[in-house]
């Protein structure tokens, strides 16, 4: 009987220290788990906030995207109106015409004008301005200058430009002779120092000289035109893209134009 009630009791002890071991084993248990799962709440928190930012980002871009497109939209059915739509009554005190993109007017005038162009006699032009033009220019003067520009070429240039600008006035004093010296000397007389001498400043000014007195008549027409070309009578001739019709004339420095001239484009348009 002692005997059971012994053993009875080594039970009880070991289910009690069992008991006490499983709820320690629970309670550990349980704060691991709440442990993760707050570690784990709040990165999913972090996330979330993360995507609801991304969201929101993305339905701005939409709602942006959105007001260019109703822009675009609205300019496409502007330029698509009619020229001859008529604006209803606006209830304003001042009358806001809508624009018109197109001039009914041109195409007839075009018309006119391009039918006129087309039947007058370009040789009979030219001829007419050079007759009617008196040459007031001075040979000499022009053939002076010719050679000096021709003489300055860009290797002459590169070497003068490379050493002091009164190096390069002494240079030029010694290689110009007659009429050319004589050109250079009005040039320097003008500046207040020597040492503002520059040979492209005076390149400058030659060619200043030869443009006024240039005895050629260049003339520009349109492509697959006749060419005009004529050295007994100076006459040069040369293709300009931008002409439509005509022709136009440069003498004496002097523009004499009947062309018209090709729309300009904004480059990729």
């Amino acid at each position: 009987m002692g005997i059971f009630i012994a053993v009875v009791i080594i039970l009880l002890v070991l289910i009690y220290f069992m008991i006490v071991m499983l709820r320690s084993v629970i309670g550990e248990t349980n704060r691991k788990i709440n442990d993760y799962f707050l570690t784990n709440l709040d990165r999913y928190d972090g996330m979330f906030k993360e995507k609801l930012g991304t969201m929101n980002k993305m339905y701005e871009e939409h709602e942006l995207l959105s007001r260019e497109l109703r822009s675009v939209q609205n300019e496409l059915i502007a330029n698509r109106t009619s020229p001859f739509y008529a604006p209803r009554p606006l209830p304003r005190d001042v009358f806001v015409p809508i624009a018109r993109y197109v001039d009914n007017d041109f195409f007839e005038e075009y018309k006119v004008a391009k039918d006129k162009l087309a039947g007058i006699d370009k040789q009979e032009v030219i001829n007419h301005v050079i007759d009617v033009v008196p040459f007031t220019g001075d040979m000499n003067l022009y053939q002076t200058a010719d050679r000096i520009v021709t003489g300055l070429n860009f290797q002459a240039l590169y070497d003068l430009c490379s050493i002091e600008h009164e190096d390069q006035l002494s240079i030029l004093r010694e290689t110009l002779t007659g009429d050319e010296l004589r050109i250079l000397s009005e040039y320097v007389e003008e500046m207040e120092e020597v040492s503002e001498f520059e040979v492209l400043g005076f390149l400058d000014y030659v060619k200043a000289i030869r443009r006024r007195h240039d005895p050629h008549v260049f003339v520009s027409v349109a492509e697959n035109e006749t060419d005009y070309t004529n050295p007994a009578r100076n006459i040069i001739c040369s293709v300009d893209p931008n002409v439509c019709e005509g022709v136009k004339i440069i003498y004496q420095n002097k523009v004499y134009d009947y062309s018209i001239y090709r729309t300009r484009r904004k480059v990729g348009s």
